[in-house]
């Protein structure tokens, strides 16, 4: 996804290519009894939460991916989340950097 975000003055109004990888662990691991999206937790949410943390700019990946993990947990089933962020193409720099959060709902997971 190309994003207008970062803390530097030459990033600003710039938009750069981002990767998502984003997890959500439910509680239990039962499979489903049918091979219907009612049976599961319909994922599009994950599509919604990122298109509302998008709404606003971000100077850091850390804002935007904290902002995408508060979403992301709010069904029940969550338990836990991980949200990955990649600035593919960083200007300055050859290769790829980003980071990495992950939470555990209190109480959810020992």
């Amino acid at each position: 996804m190309q994003l207008d975000i970062g803390a530097h003055d030459f990033e600003k109004g710039v938009k750069q290519p981002i990767r998502f990888d984003i997890e959500v662990m439910l509680e239990g691991a039962e499979s489903p009894t049918r091979d219907e999206i009612d049976e599961v937790l319909d994922y599009e949410y994950l599509h919604s939460s990122i298109e509302s943390a998008i709404s606003k700019r971000h100077s850091l990946l850390e804002t935007l991916a904290a902002s995408i993990l508060e979403e992301i947990l709010l069904p029940e089933k969550a338990v836990a989340g991980v949200v990955c962020l990649t600035k593919l193409s960083p200007k300055g720099f050859e290769g790829k950097f980003g980071c990495s959060m992950a939470k555990v709902k209190p109480g959810r997971m020992t």
